[in-house]
């Protein structure tokens, strides 16, 4: 696969597409990127904009699995005037499933706080070179504290105040950044690390394959940017944890409950109305949320209907995982999913019979043989958990990974479509490419048997981005500018 350094020129001129795009508007116009830029709620809210959500066992420590949130896509590449700053009075949550009820059994919670030592709180956040963490030229540090929340027990500081790696600010001040990355990575007690920095985007997004979620058809979306991949010279967001395998378990046990679910929240500080503000602590509504990727996009299609305020993109970025079985309308849209009909329309080439149990199956239940999933296993289903209650079982988005599945020794980027089992849909791993194998499943893989794959363009890698590493924290280093 051939991976070709841009060039000067198309890169400023993707650069300045994206600088319009993120102040004009979402990349895709109405369309939007299914999850880079979506719900209303949080269009015009970045830091909290959940973009992708990553499940995967460790290649390089298989005893442990490795989760990533990121957040804020479309960050320009270092300069010394950019800051792309964590949001503080928020908390940004992964949460773990391990009961397949949608509630979660386990979360990992990151609160932000930040020193700014700029005068006025504005301007470069460097004004001399930054070797390390503590250099008196960085002027803007933001400092975070995990703690893990179990059910029904107090939640448990498992880091401290510890230092974020900031925004990456160019060559001249950030000249070993990766460094920097090193120096803010961070040991776990009882295994395990994190780190909060930024990183190169490493979703690919083939805007051609978007046109068939949008258009139905192939070929340019008004408003969308040049190239097949877009985001290839952008940065993100990212935070990294990774756990031993045994902390997400039901009852700590891999080989009798292997499943677990996992998605990633924000939630902005607020205070409840309807109280004396004087006497109480600070409430927290969640904005923001994310399982599997595109799981609104694939569903509703793309229409401003349903990217008005308190539709249905924001009503599921403030829902519960385990209220989505009461949405009917979210149900109703995952049992007849809007891009088949219009591909139809546009092209003739026939939607796949309803009701679509597959595509319930795919985001809301898991691969099984007995949920309509028709991949004739059962790969992650919340069942396979021999101590979790089947009545218990609901229908709700999160991203599920079976922890027994072994690592890859040849990894499919077309993930279970490709013949790679520990690939999506089955957790996330950083180099599964999305788009082409869900359209796939959209238009009837394996539900009805047959091929899509005539539908999609030729697989273009003239802008794919340097593939992510087998080793922590996985995500290439930020785009730099000078």
């Amino acid at each position: 696969m051939r991976n070709p350094r841009p060039s000067r020129r198309r890169f400023l001129a993707a650069t300045t597409a994206l600088t319009a795009a993120a102040l004009g508007g979402p990349l895709l116009g109405t369309s939007r990127a299914g999850g880079h830029f979506d719900a209303p709620g949080v269009a015009l809210d970045q830091p909290a904009n959940l973009t992708d959500v990553y499940a995967f066992t460790s290649p390089d420590a298989p005893d442990t699995v490795t989760v990533i949130a990121d957040v804020h896509s479309a960050q320009l590449p270092g300069a010394a005037p950019l800051n792309y700053p964590w949001a503080t009075r928020a908390r940004y949550e992964i949460h773990v499933d391990n009961t397949g009820d949608g509630v979660p059994d386990l979360t990992y919670r990151w609160t932000f706080r930040t020193e700014d030592r700029r005068p006025f709180g504005s301007g470069p956040i460097a004004v001399a070179t930054v070797r390390g963490l503590d250099s008196p030229g960085l002027l803007h540090r933001q400092r975070y504290t995990l703690e893990r929340i179990r059910a029904g027990r107090a939640p448990e500081v498992l880091i401290a105040d510890s230092t974020a790696a900031p925004t990456h600010t160019g060559l001249t001040l950030m000249p070993d950044y990766g460094a920097l990355r090193a120096e803010a990575t961070r040991a776990l007690p009882g295994g395990g690390r994190s780190v909060v920095t930024q990183t190169a985007e490493s979703f690919f997004i083939d805007t051609r394959v978007v046109g068939l979620f949008v258009l139905g058809t192939v070929g340019p979306v008004p408003g969308a940017l040049p190239g097949p991949n877009s985001l290839s010279a952008v940065n993100v967001g990212s935070i990294i944890l990774q756990v031993p395998k045994r902390d997400l378990a039901l009852n700590g046990d891999v080989g009798r409950n292997p499943v677990v679910g996992v998605w990633a929240t924000v939630s902005r500080e607020g205070a409840d109305l309807s109280r004396d503000l004087r006497a109480q602590d600070a409430v927290y509504r969640q904005v923001g949320r994310l399982g599997n990727p595109h799981v609104m996009f694939a569903l509703w299609g793309s229409s401003a209907a349903n990217a008005v305020p308190g539709g249905p993109e924001d009503r599921f970025n403030a829902r519960p995982a385990a209220d989505d079985h009461l949405d009917q309308a979210f149900l109703d849209a995952a049992l007849n999913p809007a891009p088949p009909q219009r591909i139809q329309a546009a092209q003739g080439f026939a939607a796949p019979p309803g009701p679509r149990e597959d595509i319930r199956a795919l985001f809301l239940g898991g691969i099984g043989r007995d949920n309509g999933a028709r991949f004739g296993l059962d790969l992650n289903t919340h069942r396979l958990n021999a101590d979790a209650d089947p009545r218990a079982i609901t229908w709700a988005d999160e991203l599920r990974l079976n922890l027994a599945t072994p690592v890859s020794s040849s990894p499919n980027p077309d993930g279970v479509l490709g013949g790679d089992l520990q690939g999506y849909p089955n957790g996330r791993r950083p180099n599964d490419i999305i788009d082409p194998p869900l359209l796939r499943m959209l238009e009837g893989e394996p539900w009805i048997g047959r091929s899509a794959a005539g539908l999609l363009p030729p697989p273009s890698f003239d802008w794919q981005p340097k593939p992510a590493s087998d080793v922590f924290p996985y995500l290439n280093l930020p785009h730099a500018g000078p």
